[in-house]
């Protein structure tokens, strides 16, 4: 049995479909590839088949069933002891399974590695994503710059085990309630250093055309189950407060009511952090922040506060720092 499963959800990929199983076939490493097809209309079976090289297996479907429905099928049809993600217009680099698996084999603590990614075509840089298990796990509260799911290697015993599954109800953000998943069953997380996928950048991309009410719909969904999990104080109220921060396109239509209703939501969930996790309580505590001034920004851009109305905000926030009676201290001291 091969050591890794390389599993690619396709659909109508005929366009970079061969250039991505070519960067996968030169790897030093013990794989195979699965393409999962979702009903291509396209030449992406055909293509795949073409290159007549046993790693590939394919496996088609007659209907589309959407990405998450058909990633999952890959659980079942793997044989290899890790399970590593790429998109079907993506490359490897020449190391990279290699290197993940080695990473892997030397830290049996650790049930997911992602690497550093390098953005190509119509963009060019590099990643900064963190390194460590509790700044990945912190920065799930953001939704950004946590891990990069194409570049993720991960053991398929772990996720066999419990039963961990991609979402199809969360459709756009699937991978972070994914792996918000596998952290609740005990999971550790780790990036590399170095850029070992190079992500391709071009109109026709998913997180290019995303249907943006659609998109803030699911975030709310997921972010429902992650806040309460990091901030154990909050309420289904303070809940529905928090989750209008992640609002596509931003909320800038706030009343006064509303802006102090928010702010002393914000309080309560950095009143207290769950540390069970793992995740950096500085940065749990930093990340909400960060998006609650993201959102004044843009906010004062419209409709500018007086400074008495900053000054009630602020009590507000302190009042909900306060209001179960437990003196705060910033996690940063």
């Amino acid at each position: 049995m091969p050591k890794i499963s390389v599993v690619i959800p396709t659909y109508n990929a005929g366009k970079h479909i061969v250039e991505t199983l070519q960067s996968l076939l030169h790897q030093d490493a013990d794989f195979e590839i699965l393409v999962l097809d979702d009903a291509s209309t396209d030449a992406t079976l055909d293509l795949a088949r073409s290159l007549n090289d046993a790693r590939i297996r394919v496996f088609p479907l007659e209907h589309n069933l959407g990405r998450p429905a058909n990633a999952n099928r890959g659980f079942d049809l793997c044989r290899g002891d890790y399970i590593a993600r790429i998109d079907h217009d993506d490359i490897a680099e020449p190391e990279r399974l290699s290197k993940q698996a080695a990473f892997l084999d030397a830290h049996p603590n650790i049930t997911v590695v992602g690497s550093q990614i390098r953005h190509f075509g119509e963009d060019d840089f590099v990643s900064d994503f963190p390194l460590d298990d509790a700044h990945i796990k912190a920065r799930f509260v953001a939704g950004q710059a946590y891990i990069a799911n194409p570049s993720t290697m991960f053991r398929r015993a772990f996720v066999q085990r419990h039963g961990i599954r991609y979402d199809p109800n969360l459709d756009i953000v699937d991978d972070l309630g994914f792996w918000f998943d596998c952290m609740l069953r005990g999971a550790r997380f780790a990036n590399l250093p170095e850029a070992l996928t190079r992500y391709r950048i071009h109109r026709g991309m998913t997180s290019l055309n995303l249907n943006l009410c659609a998109l803030y719909e699911a975030k709310a969904r997921l972010y429902a189950r992650i806040l309460p999990a990091f901030y154990p104080r909050v309420t289904g109220h303070d809940i529905a407060n928090l989750c209008k921060l992640y609002a596509h396109p931003p909320k800038c239509d706030w009343n006064m009511s509303e802006l102090l209703a928010l702010h002393r939501s914000v309080g309560v969930a950095i009143s207290e952090i769950d540390l069970r996790w793992g995740a950096s309580p500085a940065v749990l505590e930093g990340g909400l922040l960060g998006l609650l001034h993201q959102t004044l920004t843009l906010f004062d851009e419209v409709h500018p506060r007086s400074d008495p109305d900053k000054h009630e905000c602020n009590v507000a926030m302190w009042d909900g720092i306060n209001a179960r009676g437990i003196p705060w201290k910033s996690w940063q001291d």
